[in-house]
Order: C-alpha cells, then sequence, then structure tokens
C-alpha cells in the first residue's frame, strides 16, 4: 500500500490510522513517499507503530476522528526500490 506525505514533523512522516490499519488488514508493507522520495514500512513495524501524538484529530472535511503514526523518514536506497 502507498500513500504520499507533504510534509515531515521534526524528521517524522505523519500518517493516518486508517490508512495503517489498511496495510495491516491486507498484510502488506506501507510505501510512504515525500517529496519524491520512498521509504518501506515493513509490515512487523506496522503491527506496532509509534504515536508522537496521543490526541486524536478532527477531519476538516467530514468530521471524523483519526489518530496519526509517526514514521522517522529515512529514504530507501534505489537498489532496495528495484527489489519491490
Amino acid at each position: 500500500m502507498r500513500c504520499k506525505v507533504k510534509k515531515l514533523f521534526n524528521g517524522f512522516a505523519s500518517v493516518r490510522d486508517h490508512i495503517v490499519k489498511r496495510a495491516i488488514k491486507s498484510n502488506s508493507n506501507l510505501i510512504i513517499n515525500y517529496d519524491g522520495e520512498n521509504m518501506t514500512i515493513p509490515y512487523s513495524i506496522l503491527t506496532n507503530p509509534f504515536q508522537l501524538h496521543k490526541t486524536k484529530f478532527r477531519s476538516r472535511y467530514n468530521g471524523e476522528e483519526y489518530e496519526l503514526y509517526d514514521f522517522q523518514f529515512k529514504p530507501d536506497k534505489e537498489e532496495q526500490e528495484s527489489l519491490f
């Protein structure tokens, strides 16, 4: 599963909980794209994600609540991307 983030917070990419849960449900890795670079989060790390913010946020568009899971952004090397 892939997702794109627009900005980093202190070097962390924040991903909404429904995206992480969807990747876990499909037993797949999560590929985060930021500024043209990709980072692959393995399934084993997705099952125990890290949270900088323990609060719930409310969507501006549909009013639904969500949490953010944070992953330190370390881009994959080109050799690793060719394996997928």
